[in-house]
């Protein structure tokens, strides 16, 4: 286990049970509308939430279609709260660098305001592209900020708060992420502090192992 995942999980832990009073809660609120907007499922799909939180947003999805739900999260006070509040969905703690799903498993992931603590962000959208189906969508919702202000939370802000954070995420750095490891852009959002990727896994033998 890594610094950034130790961080995280203290971090987290502490606030599973009042995430959504949080200034975090309520900044990644705001993305939650938007992705909401990109997700389209139909009965019988398989989505996976990956760093789930508090388990809402996977849950509103739940809401639109009869479909199998699961949700990862690091922080095992987050999946507690998550089984305790929605029950009908599988949860499980698990990093998002190894996802523990078998190939081809998934029609959508979605990873909201969670890709910028991971350790090796190549690691999990290789898995992601590993655990989704032929075509099957990713979407990536990330805050954006100025070059200034990243510099300043990436270099002094985040470690000195101990936030679990690897490194804020361009636009441009962003795309070529997701289009290097075998996605197709089919959207992409951006609009103040949020910038939003839907993308569908492309079909080659590398896809196929």
């Amino acid at each position: 286990m890594n610094k950034n995942e130790k961080y995280s999980i203290k971090k987290y832990n502490t606030i599973a049970a009042t995430y959504d009073q949080t200034s975090e809660g309520k900044f990644t609120a705001k993305f939650k509308p938007e992705v909401l907007k990109l997700c389209t499922v139909a009965e019988g799909d398989k989505v996976l939430d990956v760093g789930c939180g508090n388990g809402r947003l996977i849950y509103e999805i739940s809401r639109r279609a009869k479909i199998q739900a699961y949700g990862i999260d690091i922080s095992p006070n987050m999946i507690a709260t998550c089984q305790q509040r929605y029950p009908n969905i599988t949860f499980e703690i698990s990093s998002g660098e190894k996802l523990n799903f078998a190939n081809h498993s998934f029609d959508m992931l979605i990873i909201c305001c969670v890709l910028h603590h991971l350790n090796n962000a190549d690691n999990f959208v290789k898995e992601a592209r590993r655990v989704l189906k032929q075509d099957g969508i990713l979407i990536i919702g990330e805050p954006w900020y100025p070059w200034g202000l990243r510099q300043l939370i990436d270099w002094i802000v985040s470690p000195i708060v101990e936030a679990g954070d690897n490194k804020i995420f361009n636009h441009t750095k962003l795309k070529r992420l997701v289009t290097g490891n075998g996605f197709e852009i089919v959207e992409f959002y951006k609009k103040d502090v949020k910038q939003i990727i839907k993308a569908k896994s492309k079909t080659n033998s590398a896809n196929t192992q």
